[in-house]
């Protein structure tokens, strides 16, 4: 009986409810620009269109359940019960559904059910006068969002009803209930859901033959009516993130390698695309003054922030890949305010219309509510102030890795701010939490849904898990992108300082190969033979025999200069061998030439002068590590820092493992101590996804998945002492209700 309550509450409320879009909807395309689309197809886009709206109603909620159930976010003095309830996980107050407005699963199954109703109906035969589908992209998308759809559900919910059919009447959903089916974090990866997009998956094709199947992504150009909201480009749910974050959760519970890699792979595939590639060097550019009262630095400004603002075409130069739009007026679609004033910003909309034209533009400005509800816990900030921001200082030549003290990490400067309340006649600076709205303005591309940085984190997850630390902090450290076309090699074990570089032409089966000094000796061999050919044909066989890179042309075909992680060890160099998701040698993952740069203010010097001081870093054609868009411009070749690989691992052992002996650098590159490793990295990829992607709805999912690592009580109970821990001091009772960990999830409706 409870499993037929169950199905009927949750179908009742979205039987029939299959989501069309107006033409005025502000999620409507330029049908001017698809004038070759039937009737029948543009009913089925408008239909997609209808499915993107639906996203809206759970947008926020994305944010508030991730976060309010993480260690990164506190209640105030001023919470609601049930945002309080949220927070503490049903231990006070009452988390049932329907509860509040972020706690309404049916929300989720709308989704679903409209998503279920497209494929049902779509017809990916029709084609158009260029003999190709004309929905077969749509219709891709469609099954993306579900599955994104169910995810959340066993997310939030744990174990799931999954149906495929459309509900479309009660006699659909009595049919379901006598055979209902139900998904988990160990099962999604595997059901029909994750089975259709992976036959759908976009394949990048930039060197691929007319064998492979292109299945691309829509594009209607710019959403919004007499102003752009968003690119459509950016309202895409890639196929192989979502999978990638299936098989990421899957392999975390079942320990499984072949999950692992599975995960990884996926993941690798978005990032060699067009829409995926590195993070580009130039994305930080810190600004900091050293205040002489208290001679601490502080960040006055970065560009880091600012990527929320972006309603460009996503591109491998774009950091963000997916988001959730708002519109700026409830006329022509959903105004996501609800985040905003959670967190101390309430929203006023103005509607201005021009007689002259009949033009309406709409804009949202901000006003600081100092009785907010939610804000940065204690433990974001206590982790942030304990990084080290790292600059090279000094002439020329005799630069030493210098600690600006104070500073920590870079980013919690720009993702809070704090004002005063002078109005009341406080004294103190409040802190409020402003990434949601950059500079204190509204934005429509907020929530971010996947940006760049969370997805080559959860990559690293996934190779650490693989078998891959060094490869996983080599994303966090400096990047892990050079530009050679060749592999490089350690001469030995434990030698940090000298590689040599093989063509794979000259390998044997015992791996003994031809080996040059320098990159530069090999890449002179490798243009000497390749000068000797005089046909395009001859040079493609020979540019693909020696790089293993099938239509590279010589114009695609880098200088040397590019450099791999020093700290990666023989054996995961080898391992690395043959395995496409490690093989960084590719056109949409070759890095970019750029510069990062610091600006120091001294300060007032005993002359009355300021003093600037400039460091300089130039990337060279690399990536840039994650940890360096707060912490300085590490510089690639320079060892002298405090975030290196043997103290980073020691540090987290040290924290999290209890271990009072610090390992050697033997110790640590021993084979035997590789999970011992592993669990130090995860622990330093799960801090610097709270440095990098606080406050925007991933945290539960990534201490969830660190938790499913661990493993056992363990795991559960290290996730259970962060979160209880998150206002600086024990929760003793939320501790021992989160060891249970069927409390971890909301209730389904009975």
């Amino acid at each position: 009986m409870m499993k037929k309550n169950i199905i009927a509450t949750l179908l009742c409320a979205i039987t029939l409810s299959i989501g069309f879009s107006s033409c005025e909807d502000m999620l409507t395309g330029d049908m001017d620009r698809h004038i070759e689309i039937d009737e029948l197809a543009q009913d089925t886009l408008y239909s997609y269109w209808g499915i993107l709206r639906s996203l809206q109603h759970v947008a926020e909620r994305y944010v508030i359940l991730g976060e309010c159930r993480g260690d990164l976010v506190d209640g105030t003095q001023y919470v609601s019960d049930s945002i309080n309830a949220i927070l503490e996980f049903g231990l006070t107050g009452s988390t049932a559904d329907g509860s509040n407005r972020f706690l309404k699963a049916a929300d989720f199954y709308h989704v679903v059910n409209s998503c279920n109703a497209y494929l049902y109906r779509a017809d990916t035969a029709t084609v158009s006068g260029l003999n190709r589908p004309l929905m077969l992209s749509e219709y891709a998308q469609v099954a993306t969002i579900r599955a994104w759809a169910y995810l959340q559900l066993v997310l939030n919910y744990g174990r799931v009803p999954y149906f495929e059919k459309p509900m479309l009447s009660t006699a659909d959903m009595e049919d379901f209930r006598k055979a209902a089916q139900y998904i988990d974090a160990n099962t999604l990866a595997t059901s029909g859901v994750a089975q259709l997009v992976d036959k759908l998956r976009y394949v990048p094709t930039y060197f691929a033959g007319d064998s492979i199947r292109v299945i691309g992504y829509p594009n209607y150009y710019n959403y919004g009516r007499t102003q752009v909201i968003a690119h459509s480009s950016q309202c895409i749910f890639p196929q192989d993130v979502v999978l990638g974050d299936m098989y990421l959760l899957r392999a975390q519970g079942e320990g499984s390698e072949a999950d692992y890699r599975l995960a990884a792979q996926h993941y690798y595939n978005f990032l060699n695309s067009e829409k995926g590639g590195p993070l580009l060097p130039n994305t930080l550019q810190g600004f900091m003054e050293k205040d002489m009262r208290t001679e601490q630095y502080q960040l006055r400004s970065g560009d880091w922030i600012n990527m929320y603002r972006t309603r460009n075409a996503t591109s491998k130069s774009a950091e963000i890949v997916t988001i959730i739009p708002s519109n700026t007026n409830k006329l022509w679609g959903e105004v996501l305010r609800g985040i905003n004033e959670l967190f101390g910003f309430e929203a006023t909309i103005r509607v201005n219309t021009s007689t002259a034209d009949t033009v309406t533009t709409a804009s949202i400005s901000l006003r600081r509510e100092f009785e907010h509800q939610l804000d940065a816990s204690k433990a974001y900030f206590n982790l942030n102030k304990s990084q080290n921001f790292e600059a090279y200082i000094g002439p020329e030549g005799k630069e030493v890795c210098t600690v600006l003290p104070g500073a920590g990490d870079a980013r919690y400067w720009m993702a809070t701010t704090t004002y005063t309340d002078y109005e009341k006649g406080a004294q103190e600076e409040a802190t409020f939490v402003q990434k949601q709205n950059p500079g204190g303005a509204f934005t429509t591309t907020y929530p971010v849904i996947y940006r760049k940085a969370s997805i080559w984190l959860h990559f690293a997850e996934a190779l650490n898990g693989a078998g891959f630390p060094g490869f996983a902090f080599a994303i966090l450290r400096h990047g892990l992108i050079g530009t050679e076309q060749w592999v490089p090699t350690e001469e030995s074990d434990y030698s940090f300082d000298t590689f040599k570089y093989y063509d794979p032409t000259l390998a044997t089966e015992d791996a003994d190969t031809t080996f040059f000094a320098t990159i530069e000796d090999l890449y002179e061999t490798f243009q000497e033979g390749l000068d000797t050919l005089t046909t395009s044909e001859d040079s493609l066989a020979f540019i693909s025999e020696h790089t293993g890179r099938v239509g590279l042309t010589r114009s695609q075909i880098p200088a040397p200069g590019g450099i791999v992680c020093d700290y990666i060890s023989r054996r995961e160099m080898e391992k690395a061998k043959g395995l496409g998701f490690l093989d960084f040698n590719t056109y949409f993952l070759r890095g970019e030439t750029g510069n990062t740069s610091l600006d120091l203010w001294s300060g007032i010097t005993e002359y009355g002068l300021s003093r600037r001081l400039t460091d300089q870093n130039p990337a060279g054609p690399m990536t840039m590590g994650i940890h360096q868009r707060g912490n300085g411009p590490l510089k690639i070749l320079e060892r002298q820092t405090t975030y290196n690989y043997v103290d980073q691992i020691n540090k987290m052992l040290a924290l999290y493992e209890g271990q009072e002996e610090p390992l050697t650098e033997a110790e640590i590159y021993d084979p035997n101590n590789l999970r011992t490793v592993q669990k130090a990295i995860a622990a330093l990829i799960l801090d610097e996804l709270a440095l990098e992607t606080s406050f925007e709805g991933n945290r539960f999912f990534d201490l969830l998945t660190y938790s499913r690592f661990i493993g056992g009580t363990q795991g559960v109970e290290r996730v259970a002492k962060k979160i209880s821990e998150r206002s600086g001091e024990s929760n003793n009772a939320l501790y021992s209700h989160l060891l249970n960990q069927s409390n971890w999830y909301f209730k389904l409706p009975m």
